[in-house]
This record gives structure tokens, sequence and C-alpha cells, in this order.
């Protein structure tokens, strides 16, 4: 991916995402295909830990979209945590389509 990297560190239950740079269309897709495979079979709970995401724009919001769905059909759930005024705003404008649950504090 471009502008965006993504780390992997296993967590009680689960599996968490640290996700730097910035989601954009360019790595959109990748992103949205590698993830649920990437998290499949790791436990109940997906983390997104977004402290490093700068910025996000709509095909990056339709990823995240494609990714909780697709962990909803996993049996799994997923959680975006710390994520900045700015990309928390963005998130908050499809929470209500989404399959997604926007937090503050990590949960491990």
């Amino acid at each position: 991916m471009r502008d965006l990297v993504v780390e992997a560190k296993n967590i009680k239950n689960g599996i968490m995402l640290k996700l730097k740079g910035e989601l954009m269309f360019v790595d959109a897709q990748e992103f949205m295909l590698k993830t649920p495979e990437r998290v499949k079979g790791k436990g109940k709970n997906v983390v997104l830990d977004m402290d490093d995401l700068r910025f996000i724009d709509s095909s990056g919001l339709g990823s995240m979209l494609y990714v909780s769905q697709a962990c909803k059909m996993q049996d799994q759930t997923m959680y975006i945590v710390r994520a900045n005024d700015k990309v928390a705003k963005s998130l908050k404008t499809i929470k209500k389509v989404g399959t997604f649950e926007l937090h503050d504090p990590v949960v491990e």
C-alpha cells in the first residue's frame, strides 16, 4: 500500500491492526480486500487503532464499511479506537450504516 501502513498485533480474544498514514482511494481497495482475510480466525475482536491515521477519504470510508460487514459475516466485531477528531467525524457520518463500534479507549 502506498499511503497506508497496517501493523498487526495479537490481543486477548482478537487482533489489533494499527493504521498509519492515510486511507484514501489509492489504498482503499487493497485494504478492503486484504483485511478480512488477515483477521479471519484471529479471534472475536478486530480492533483498528487509528491513532496514527491522519486522514480518511470517501473511498477509505467505503472500505471501512466493507471490512466491518466482512468481520460481521465472520462472527467478529470490529472496534475503531483512538481516531483523531477529523477521522472520527468522518467515521460518525457512516456509523448508522456500518457494523462497527467507535471507541476512545483501546479494547484489549
